[in-house]
């Protein structure tokens, strides 16, 4: 960590030498191994280091970011020297700039425990080891009928110091590996497939290797003749992974990029209800060992644990230095660390139990949103629910509606968030919902 710091010391001061009134420069060296495993064999194995350097530029109200892998001092002068350059041909633009200093105060001292020295020291024999248990592990559900199955090892180490020109300073040692296994099925003609994956910081909290094959070959199984469905309003129930993903997409128009652009139905909303009471979601950048938490953004601004929605209301948008300037607002932070959305009592079992005409949704496929509107139509797979139970299983079908209208249609959150995801949502139900199929 040193050398990177001494390196982005070096280049900060070089680039104020060479004309550069303000700049804000990291420095990053990373190792990532990849290793998948398929019919008893690895199928490809790809190991990787990295070095870089990155700075943006602030010269004459002109603003440029740039990069570069060689490191050399030599080199970086030369460097900062051309993109100095450039970045004078630019057009001004008063809207850039560092954050103010204040925004660097109050930094929490929390130790995140975002390394863990055992995932580092995991080797290509280690992550072939368990691919290959893995499968082995898979291979038993013979209640199913598999074709294939690949299973696969991430592994990634990264050190990260930044600085700024105006008093930031701040350093980050990440570990992170994850755990997958993929199932391609035999039904008819068709194979459909579907998957399972862990993901953490330190190895003791990746799920057991028993659960992942377990939850593959369940998902897998649901993909097995698949049929459509009328044409029906029903009510909605959101696999926490799908979950997951539709409330992201639900969320997306909240950044500053989408509000400058006039591309968001959440323009002008601060402060009024859009979803139902139950939709209370928070930005937890603090939780120790999270998959995104931080002691700092991406502009050296202190993270904080923020209200995104407050029982359906609306509390904040996703703001960096330069969306906020250009809106007229507050800087808050350029996009979610861990959306944690407050949990209900029930698990997802006992929400299946209560409905009567419904699909468990645990798939999309496809599908558009319009992001001034809120209209939108995804492609979903799934299984049917006739009086508290899973019956036939479902593709081939859209639901539709207004992003608007369904948050407040939100009548259940469960108690299962994903505890290795990034985002901490739950499964949810929706009532009266418009699918379409035949």
């Amino acid at each position: 960590m040193d050398n990177l710091k001494q390196l982005v010391a070096y280049t900060i001061d070089k680039a104020k030498q060479l004309g550069a009134q303000d700049a804000s420069c990291s420095a990053i060296h990373a190792r990532e191994l990849e290793l998948s495993w398929r019919k008893a064999k690895i199928e490809t194995l790809a190991s990787a280091g990295q070095s870089a350097l990155g700075i943006e530029l602030y010269v004459d109200g002109r603003y440029g970011a740039y990069s570069t892998s060689d490191l050399r001092r030599e080199s970086v002068s030369a460097f900062l020297e051309k993109n100095i350059a450039m970045t004078r041909l630019l057009d001004p633009d008063p809207a850039r700039g560092l954050a103010d200093p204040k925004r660097y105060e109050n930094r929490s001292n929390v130790d995140l425990q975002l390394f863990d020295p055992k995932v580092a020291e995991l080797s290509p024999e280690n992550a072939t080891d368990i691919c290959k248990k893995l499968e082995d592990a898979v291979l038993t559900h013979k209640e199913i009928p598999i074709t294939d199955a690949t299973t696969s090892v991430g592994i990634g180490t990264s050190e990260r110091y930044s600085a700024t020109s105006n008093g930031f300073e701040g350093s980050r040692k990440t570990t992170s590996a994850q755990v997958f296994a993929s199932i391609v099925v035999a039904d008819g003609d068709k194979k459909p497939s579907d998957y399972a994956y862990t993901s953490a910081r330190h190895l003791e909290d990746l799920a057991s290797i028993d659960d992942i094959a377990s939850e593959a070959a369940y998902f897998a199984s649901l993909r097995i003749g698949q049929k459509k469905l009328p044409s029906a309003n029903r009510t909605l129930i959101l696999d926490r992974r799908t979950a997951s993903s539709f409330i992201t997409r639900y969320i997306s128009p909240i950044s500053g990029s989408a509000l400058i652009r006039k591309q968001s139905y959440f323009d002008q909303k601060i402060g009024q209800k859009l979803a139902s009471d139950l939709f209370d979601l928070h930005d937890d950048p603090l939780r120790i060992r999270g998959l995104g938490s931080q002691l700092f953004d991406a502009e050296g601004m202190s993270a904080q644990k923020a209200p995104v929605f407050d029982k359906g209301t609306l509390r904040q948008f996703f703001l960096d230095n330069y969306s906020a300037r250009k809106l007229e607002l507050d800087a808050t932070t350029a996009a979610p660390s861990q959306l944690v959305l407050t949990p209900g009592s029930r698990d997802l079992a006992a929400m299946i139990k209560d409905v009567n005409d419904g699909i468990y949704v645990i798939g999309f496929l496809g599908g558009n949103m319009d992001p001034v509107r809120g209209d939108f139509s995804y492609g979903i797979v799934g299984v049917a629910i006739e009086n508290g139970q899973l019956t036939q299983h479902v593709s081939e079908m859209n639901i539709t509606g207004n992003f608007t209208d369904i948050m407040l249609r939100l009548s259940e959150v469960g108690n299962d968030p994903k505890r290795d995801a990034t985002h901490q949502i739950p499964s949810l139900r929706f009532d009266d919902v418009a699918f379409s199929g035949t």
